[in-house]
């Protein structure tokens, strides 16, 4: 062959070899993404390259915004004439910083993608991860400027390339600290070398040399990332992604991709002790020591601290103090932070104290990892006071308040809290605000003053009642249209409690005595007001009470109970009142009542007492158990109740008491009738009433039935020739082999399992069908006969002797593993022998192909999509082609899981096209 045709060829065939031969450098990064505008971010991307690639070093990359827009180059801008930070270890630092504007508020994937990941990465795709690209992506979310606020992604303040050895416990975390108070989650992820496309043949870090003594754990609230331990030296990449939420909803998601070296080296990571976590009221000076110890004599340590709390942008920041460089341990350091206002967060402060030890090797150092927790609580307001005045009630609090004046407007107002009756409960640090605590949130917010006082007027009282009020302090960052978001709360003040004058008579019995559809009876009790206060020199004779019903707990119209109206001249003689409602339908249904009071003999009644409803009972049968559940709508508090149950003799006995509105009947004969009611004990908590008021719900039966389903399996596994196990080798039908378990001997209990369904969707996109059924619970394989592969997602259910059906187990997806090999001659010579270009024998799972084949000027003869190719040394059109060598390159779609899809890189090569004698 002539030289010019050779050099000819070997051009042609780099043009098809992948470009990842040019560049090897990529180590870890992530983006991040800032907002400085409404519809304008700023992006960062970071990035932790190889120093020693110096021709694959990157004075720019390219960024993908999400938006159709095209990808556009970023500058980096960091180090000496904005060549990046050379590190120790063959590692450099840089920064690309770029602004972009969208065309309106959505989510966008972006993105940066470059050749290539450098090369020994021992779990990505062994033994050339230097051929796989370098993904990395935030999806940011803009948020509603009127609304929602801004949106910036966290800060990640621990670097991303770490230092193991093997057999030895190895921690990180990110510290990642978000500017906006959004709540962070975090979970490991694999790699990616491109949007939505995992790196090829990768193995999780604990998946290298696995086994009981190699665990890896990412923590999803702390990002306390632990791998217990390392078995095989190496370079490792892992990824996670962090989440940040507000009000309950993802607003972005950062990846960032990370290095590990584990080496074997003769050494023990230094241990730090410190506190775990402190929780403070604004204003206080938080200080704790850190100390640092190694257990290896003649090492040393450097002991040092990143977090939140330490940027120097803050208002008033943190500082750690102690002995600086690498120092002969014991070491001892003083972390100090004068907290403000503006510190206040729902999110803890996370700061990561760190000792690393000094050995020959960098790759040798190791690590200890601490992670303090520090909570900025708001104050709690002070002197909280409450009068009662003409029939609503007055609650005022001290001005200032101590963070009234935080900066940018955060202190937000203040919020009232009620309780009837008074609760006291000690003071949690910790925890603010008073969710879980029994008060009910009268106003979201305010800041209104009456005589140099915080001031708020109750006017939705009752009567007679006691209300106890709490005060709580709110922050919040503010959108641009004025609204909170991120809202804090402070701790509570202390309670104040005040009760109303009782000048209406209070309803302090709703008795269900007889239960039936149609002739059901209540008995209603009332007493009379207080003279004092209702003043009866003004509220003169005569006086009446009227007796008002509605269906159910709410909706209905109430109206007159006929006869019950009761007129009296003296206020003497109008004296605490009983009625018997009849003709009701207590079985279906509940009613509430109200008394209606008039003086003066007046049409307009003076007022009417609050609606009291009488305590409905519910059942609900299962297994052996009654599940009985009941509700009623009293003014008064019930604090204790207690269930009857029918005996064998037809009389009610007690069974069981309890504060709760529910209770569970267990033990009982499926098939037999139990019949139930249910009797509560109450009281207004005021002195001169009646106490406990007692009260009865209706009758109601339950008939237990066994509606339990089982407790699902667990798939354990599922074997075939892709993994070694089982199926036949290589031709179809392909089998896939399940193996479970079996509830009734994993679940404890009487799981009474009999049957199974065994479940199958052929692709992760298709919906889960019923496959097959298997009777005995014993009987825990089964083996699925597929005719053109074995992807497919599995799961099982179990079913008991009655039908009642579990749950689905976990689901597990199999994959083909294609085959495809291509040799490099044949000899179209009509002998039969070796007749026809076509894949080695035994290629499976290949749905088609693009092969194309190029003679030695570089021009196409011959083109298929089918993957048997049955090239016969003939061009498209028929003729008859000259022997020589010829030029391949072809592109192989894969019948995957997840549907067709094309392998990452074509096949190339080189045929030599043989004729020879005939």
């Amino acid at each position: 062959m002539k030289p010019i045709l050779r050099t000819l060829l070997a051009a042609c065939f780099l043009c098809f070899l992948p470009f990842v031969v040019l560049a090897t450098h990529n180590r870890a990064g992530e983006i991040h993404i800032r907002q400085i505008g409404p519809l304008t971010v700023e992006a960062t991307i970071i990035t932790w390259t190889r120093t020693s690639s110096v021709n694959a070093d990157r004075d720019s990359l390219t960024i993908n915004w999400g938006d159709g827009s095209n990808p556009e180059p970023v500058s980096r801008q960091n180090g000496i004439n904005n060549e990046g930070v050379p590190l120790a270890n063959d590692i450099k630092y840089n920064i690309y910083v770029i602004q972009h504007t969208y065309a309106g508020p959505s989510c966008y994937r972006i993105s940066m993608t470059d050749p290539n990941r450098i090369a020994g990465i021992i779990n990505v795709n062994p033994p050339s991860s230097d051929n796989v690209p370098f993904h990395i992506e935030t999806i940011y979310c803009f948020q509603d400027p009127q609304f929602g606020g801004n949106n910036t992604t966290p800060y990640l303040l621990q670097p991303p390339i770490d230092n193991a050895c093997v057999g030895k416990l190895f921690l990180h975390n990110p510290n990642a600290f978000d500017p906006d108070g959004d709540s962070l989650s975090y979970q490991l992820i694999v790699p990616l070398q491109s949007i939505k496309t995992p790196v090829p043949n990768y193995s999780f870090p604990n998946q290298i040399v696995p086994g009981s003594n190699n665990n890896l754990s990412l923590d999803e609230r702390t990002g306390d990332l632990v791998w217990f331990a390392p078995q095989a030296a190496g370079e490792y990449n892992l990824a996670f992604i962090i989440v940040s939420w507000r009000n309950g909803m993802a607003i972005d998601t950062t990846i960032r991709d990370m290095q590990i070296f584990v080496s074997k080296c003769d050494n023990n990571p230094p241990d730090v002790q410190t506190i775990d976590k402190i929780c403070v009221i604004a204003g206080t000076t938080v200080e704790f020591p850190v100390f640092a110890t190694d257990p290896d004599t003649g090492d040393f340590v450097q002991l040092s601290a990143l977090g939140a709390p330490l940027d120097s942008s803050l208002i008033s920041f943190a500082t750690f103090t102690g002995p600086q460089g690498f120092q002969r341990p014991p070491l001892n350091g003083t972390f100090q932070w004068k907290t403000t206002c503006e510190h206040i967060s729902n999110q803890p402060y996370s700061v990561v104290f760190k000792a690393v030890d000094s050995q020959d090797s960098i790759k040798s150092q190791l690590a200890d990892l601490k992670t303090v927790s520090i909570k900025v609580v708001g104050p709690p307001p002070e002197d909280v006071q409450a009068v009662t005045s003409q029939g609503a009630i007055e609650v005022t609090w001290a001005k200032p308040y101590a963070c009234e004046n935080a900066a940018g407007n955060y202190f937000n107002g203040f919020s009232v809290w009620r309780r009837e009756g008074s609760k006291s409960f000690p003071i949690d640090t910790c925890t603010p605000g008073l969710a879980g605590k029994g008060y009910t949130q009268l106003i979201l917010t305010t800041k209104q003053m009456k005589d140099g006082r915080y001031y708020f007027k109750d006017t939705n009282v009752e009567r007679g009642r006691t209300y106890c009020y709490r005060i709580l302090g709110k922050f919040a960052r503010i959108s641009a249209g004025g609204y909170a978001y991120n809202v804090v709360e402070s701790l509570p003040s202390e309670e104040v409690c005040v009760q109303l004058p009782r000048d209406l008579p209070l309803i302090t019995n709703v008795d269900v005595l007889s239960t039936d559809p149609v002739t059901g009876q209540i008995s209603i009790i009332w007493t009379k007001p207080l003279a004092g206060e209702l003043d009866t020199v003004i509220n003169f004779g005569p006086y009446r009470y009227q007796l008002l019903r509605a269906p159910g707990f709410t909706g209905g119209t109430f109206e007159e109970v006929p006869g019950a109206s009761f007129t009296s001249p003296t206020f003497w003689q109008a004296n605490d009142t009983t009625f018997l409602d009849q003709g009701l339908n207590t079985t279906g249904q509940p009613y509430r009542y109200q008394v209606a009071f008039y003086v003066r003999g007046e049409n307009t009644p003076l007022g009417t007492t609050t609606a009291a409803s009488s305590i409905f009972l519910t059942i609900n049968s299962t297994d052996e158990t009654n599940l009985l559940s009941w509700e009623e709508n009293v003014p008064w508090e019930n604090y204790s109740y207690t269930i009857f149950r029918k005996n064998s003799a037809g009389q009610f006995d007690s069974i069981a008491s309890t504060a709760n509105r529910n209770y569970a009947d267990r033990g009982l004969i499926n098939g037999q009738l139990y019949c139930y009611f249910v009797r509560s004990e109450g009281t207004y908590s005021v002195a001169g009433l009646p106490s406990p008021l007692i009260n009865n719900s209706q009758e109601n039966c339950g008939v237990p039935l066994d509606t339990v389903p089982p407790c699902p399996p667990q798939l354990v596994q599922i074997n075939n020739l892709c993994n070694g196990q089982g199926g036949p080798q290589p031709d179809p039908p392909y089998e896939n082999n399940l193996l479970w378990t079996n509830p009734n001997s994993t679940c404890g209990g009487s799981q009474d399992v009999v049957l199974y369904h065994i479940w199958y969707a052929g692709t992760t996109n298709e919906t889960l069908q019923l496959l097959d059924s298997q009777a005995e619970a014993g009987n825990t394989d089964y083996v699925h006969e597929l005719p053109d592969g074995l992807t497919g997602c599995y799961a099982v259910s179990a079913l008991d002797s009655v039908g009642n059906e579990s749950a689905l187990s976990n689901v597990i997806c199999v994959d083909n593993c294609p085959e495809y090999l291509l040799p490099n001659a044949f000899t179209p010579n009509g002998d039969d022998h070796n007749d026809v270009f076509t894949p080695f024998p035994g290629w499976r799972f290949v749905e088609q192909v693009e092969m194309q084949i190029f003679n030695r000027w570089g021009n196409l003869v011959f083109s298929t999509t089918d993957p048997a190719i049955n090239w016969t040394g003939r061009s498209t059109d028929g003729k008859e082609l000259a022997e020589g060598t010829y030029f391949y390159v072809c592109k192989i779609f894969e019948r995957r899981v997840g549907g067709f899809s094309a392998r990452p890189d074509p096949l190339s090569g080189y045929i030599e096209l043989v004729r020879g004698g005939r």
